[in-house]
């Protein structure tokens, strides 16, 4: 019997890390830039845009001093975060990643030159007029 419920209990926990990891990655649009548990600052990156180049569609960030480049591919999915003006999050685009905005980007692959498979981009109650 105590094999059993070791097994059982086993079973348990791989099922329920599964569904926590799953549900993290359906409702990740909803969290705010660098509250993700488990990923931001660790697996992502945070810090602000240095430039993007829409004719490569790449952009270069700056985090802690260093600046990193990314890929954003038609599968990158672009987030614009209005979470600090009490307001739901919404879909963006390319042309939302401006110089100067603070973001989150989860890479796809490792390494540099990696795609983006996700960006966050946090609005500003001084940026919503245009938006």
């Amino acid at each position: 019997m105590p094999r059993f419920l070791a097994i059982a209990v086993v079973i348990v926990a791989l099922i329920a890390g599964a569904s926590h990891a799953h549900g993290q990655k359906s409702t990740e649009r909803f969290i705010p830039v660098g509250q993700s548990p488990g990923l931001s600052g660790k697996v992502t990156y945070i810090g602000a845009i240095a430039a993007a180049d829409a004719g490569t569609r790449t952009i270069t960030m700056t985090r802690d001093g260093e600046r990193h480049a990314f890929g954003v591919t038609g599968e990158t999915r672009i987030w614009l975060d209005r979470s600090r003006m009490k307001l739901t999050t919404l879909d963006g685009g390319f042309a939302d990643l401006r110089r100067g905005r603070r973001i989150e980007l989860m890479p796809a692959g490792p390494g540099p030159g990696a795609s983006a498979e996700w960006i966050k981009v946090e609005i500003t109650a001084a940026e919503a007029p245009g938006r």
